[in-house]
């Protein structure tokens, strides 16, 4: 019995001896790793990036307007008489392969699903039977999640304070169903297929003037 009892010692002091060796070298590494790194950061500043020669990280070359459209904007919106000020919202006219055109084409947008009737009624789809008299007999319909975009694009040709003139909007609205485009390239396609769709839309409103204004930035 205490031979038993010095064999179980032994092991566990080599238990304690081999975890305690372990743990000083991870925190031995760990320490070495953030001094090295801390070392070559004194060594080498970081670039600041309107010094980076990478064409990646050098944003473009802003030259502001005397009159630039954000200022036209901020002072529409200080216009008091105007009921819209501060209200105004432009939205693209989008060449339709972004758009209308996903929606004529509804029955390629699923491979199990017909999409065509979840696009009718703006998007919100056809109304709901009640049968069992579960909800009420209006304002419930049968809408899938992918037709959100159709439905917000629906929703903005209602607002009020529309405008044709960008440069006095505060807010643009891209009218883009990126809901049907990622539904209908879901399954068995490459990402390359998946994103051409975004990258072309991109690719379209760098060359609007609109996105001159901030470069594409949002102010927050």
């Amino acid at each position: 019995m205490k031979s038993n009892g010095k064999i179980h010692n032994s092991r566990l002091c080599l238990l304690v001896l081999l975890a305690s060796v372990f743990w000083f070298f991870i925190f031995y590494l760990h320490f070495a790793v953030l001094s090295s790194s801390t070392t070559d950061q004194s060594t080498h500043p970081a670039s600041l990036p309107w010094t980076s020669t990478s064409p990646e990280q050098r944003l473009p070359h802003r030259v502001e307007p005397e009159n630039p459209p954000s200022m036209l904007a901020i002072r529409s919106a200080e216009n008091r008489s105007d009921p819209c000020a501060g209200r105004y919202i432009y939205v693209h006219d989008l060449p339709p392969r972004f758009n209308e055109d996903m929606l004529r084409d509804c029955r390629k947008l699923s491979l199990w699903t017909n999409m065509c009737k979840f696009t009718s009624n703006a998007g919100l789809g056809p109304p709901l039977d009640n049968i069992d008299g579960v909800f009420s007999n209006t304002g419930w319909y049968a809408t899938n999640q992918f037709a959100v975009d159709v439905i917000f694009s629906n929703r903005m040709k209602q607002y009020k304070c529309l405008t044709k003139d960008s440069s006095i909007a505060s807010a643009i609205f891209v009218p883009f169903y990126a809901g049907f485009d990622i539904a209908r390239y879901l399954w068995g396609y490459n990402i390359s297929v998946r994103d051409a769709s975004s990258l072309d839309l991109v690719d379209w409103l760098m060359k609007r003037p609109e996105w001159s204004v901030m470069v594409g930035e949002t102010i927050s």
